[in-house]
C-alpha cells in the first residue's frame, strides 16, 4: 500500500497527472495507454499501477481536482441557494467546462461522457448540500431533496454547456441572467410552503 502523504508519492502523482494531461492535449483519451503516461511521466506501467488503477481512475481524480479547485469560499460554506449562489454556480460550471476543453480534445466522445456525468455528479452534490444546509424548502425529505438538486443541477449544466457550445463565451453576463430566473422561479414553488 502506497502512503499518500509520502513527498515521493505526492510527487510521482503529480508527473503523471502532468504527463496524462499533456497527452490529452495532443491524442484522443481512447488512444492514450498506460504505456503513454508513464513513458511521458519517466517511470515504469507498475509505478503507475501502484498509484491508480487505470486511466480512467486518474482521469476521474484530475477531473475531481480541477472542479474543486475552482469551487470559491462563497460556495463551499454557503448555507442557502441566493440568486449570488446560482449566479456563482452558473459562472463555475461555465469555467471549468471551458478550462476542460482547453486541456483535452473534447471532440473525444468518450472522455467528454465520462467528463460530463463526473462534473453534473460533483455540481448536483453540491447544490445537494447548499439545500441541505438550508431551511428554504417546505419539502424536507433527503429523496425530494435529491431531486430537486439533480433538477437545478441539470438546468445549469446543461444551459452552460449549450452555451459554450453555441461560441457565447464572452457573454457570460448574458448567460447568467438568461439561466439564473429560470432556476431561481423553479425553486420557488418549493420555497415556504406552510407544510
Amino acid at each position: 500500500m502506497v502512503n499518500q502523504e509520502d513527498p515521493r508519492v505526492l510527487r510521482t502523482r503529480q508527473l503523471i497527472r502532468e504527463a496524462f494531461s499533456i497527452l490529452l492535449q495532443k491524442k484522443e483519451f481512447d488512444a492514450i495507454t498506460i504505456k503513454d503516461i508513464a513513458q511521458r511521466a519517466s517511470i515504469n506501467r507498475a509505478t503507475f499501477y501502484a498509484h491508480y488503477e487505470d486511466k480512467y481512475a486518474l482521469l476521474e481524480e484530475i477531473t475531481k481536482q480541477a472542479f474543486y479547485k475552482m469551487i470559491p469560499e462563497e460556495l463551499m460554506y454557503s448555507q442557502e441557494f441566493t440568486d449570488e449562489i446560482c449566479n456563482k454556480l452558473i459562472l463555475l460550471t461555465h469555467n471549468y467546462i471551458v478550462t476542460f476543453y482547453k486541456i483535452c480534445r473534447w471532440n473525444s466522445k468518450s472522455i467528454a461522457t465520462l467528463v460530463d456525468e463526473k462534473i453534473k455528479r460533483m455540481l448536483q452534490q453540491m447544490i445537494e448540500g447548499i439545500f441541505l444546509k438550508g431551511n428554504t424548502f417546505c419539502i424536507k425529505d433527503n429523496l425530494n431533496i435529491k431531486i430537486i438538486s439533480a433538477m437545478t443541477c441539470s438546468a445549469i449544466y446543461s444551459a452552460t454547456y449549450s452555451w459554450f457550445m453555441s461560441g457565447e463565451n464572452d457573454r457570460m453576463d448574458l448567460l447568467v441572467d438568461i439561466v439564473r430566473p429560470y432556476v431561481m422561479k423553479g425553486l420557488d414553488l418549493y420555497r415556504n410552503c406552510d407544510v
